[in-house]
């Protein structure tokens, strides 16, 4: 299942050169804290395009996690598991109104149309999203697909580390919850565009009436651009990573040479981002106004890119909070670290919270 809520487990944020994982439990005033926490650095071999090559390496690599944590200790086996952005399919589609035991079938001879594999060969989950209409001609629904052959090498590996896997979801679903205020059912006159900067992709998700709309997955990465670095500046990996981190955008650090190549990057996420802006405004008449940008993700943890993203765009941005459905407490994570964990905290949620608004 990609989108309904289970009981409580560790969450586990599987990409191409991390894992993490994160467990959380209620304290005597009821509310969520942190219990463990770790995360383990993969070698390249391990998958390629969020394919897994190397099965055996990750179980492995699974197993170290859990039993090494960083914080706390995990006292559970089981797991919820996110599967690779490049890999899944995200989309909005509308039905005509009927009778709620005919859905499924008619969003499955739908989604034949929006996916570029046969439905056959595919795992997929829908929920119903929200809609600013106060008639609604056709019901909108939001439309999670991904290949059999993913899960199922996913669920494979994670089963090897005798772990129990309790649910599989794509990785928005989970960075929603992680970063927006979901114990409530308030609703917003406008729209969250969260902007996922990873090691190997950028991943544009837009927000709105309390559910995910669309996502957008970019060619523009966080270590392409610590490479571009070490490769210009003479630098190792881990010195450019560095470097990218302290100087950022600032043109007095670095002598302007690292504001130079993130500049580059940056007009071509900053294009990206108007584009969406802009396919949100045409192809979703029904939705709010897109007023919020958020960041997150590993790569977007350098100097200005805030300040940067809001002088070009207009908008408020701001760096995401995934502490922020937790209980106000010190966390063992420093920000640049903790922005990291966002996936795994929202995957850890997923059970935790009473509310469904961004399951």
């Amino acid at each position: 299942m990609l989108f309904k809520p289970q009981q409580a487990s560790i969450g586990l944020d599987i990409s191409d050169r991390s894992i993490k994982a994160t467990q959380l439990r209620r304290n005597l005033r009821g509310k969520l804290e942190l219990q463990a926490l770790s995360a383990i650095e993969l070698p390249p071999t391990v998958f390629n395009d969020g394919e897994i090559k190397e099965s055996a390496a990750l179980t492995n690599a699974l197993t170290e996690l859990l039993t090494k944590p960083q914080y706390g200790s995990f006292n559970t086996s089981y797991v919820t598991a996110c599967l690779p952005e490049t890999k899944t399919f995200i989309k909005m589609i509308d039905i005509p109104p009927m009778p709620e035991n005919e859905i499924g079938q008619a969003i499955k001879w739908e989604a034949e149309y929006h996916i570029p594999i046969p439905i056959d060969d595919t795992y997929w989950d829908w929920q119903k999203i929200n809609s600013n209409k106060k008639i609604n001609t056709r019901l909108p629904v939001l439309l999670a697909v991904v290949p059999k052959n993913i899960v199922d090498t996913y669920t494979k590996a994670i089963i090897d580390a005798k772990l129990i896997p309790l649910a599989l979801e794509v990785e928005a679903v989970p960075i929603t919850r992680s970063l927006l205020t979901c114990s409530n059912g308030e609703k917003k006159d406008s729209a969250t565009m969260i902007i996922d900067i990873g090691a190997t992709r950028t991943s544009l998700i837009v927000v709105d009436l309390n559910s995910i709309q669309f996502t957008v997955s970019l060619p523009i990465s966080g270590r392409g651009v610590t490479e571009t670095i070490a490769s210009s500046l003479k630098l190792t990996e881990d010195q450019a990573e560095k470097a990218k981190i302290i100087c950022g955008l600032d043109p007095k650090k670095c002598h302007g040479a690292m504001a130079e190549i993130l500049h580059q990057m940056m007009d071509d996420l900053v294009n990206r981002i108007r584009e969406s802006i802009v396919f949100y405004r045409e192809h979703f008449p029904q939705g709010n106004k897109i007023e919020e940008i958020i960041l997150c993700g590993g790569g977007s943890n350098f100097k200005l890119i805030d300040k940067h993203l809001n002088a070009k765009l207009e908008l408020p941005v701001r760096r995401g909070n995934p502490w922020l459905n937790l209980e106000p407490s010190p966390c063992p994570l420093k920000p640049g670290e903790l922005i990291t964990h966002t996936t795994a905290i929202g995957l850890a949620l997923r059970a935790s919270l009473n509310s469904e608004d961004y399951d």
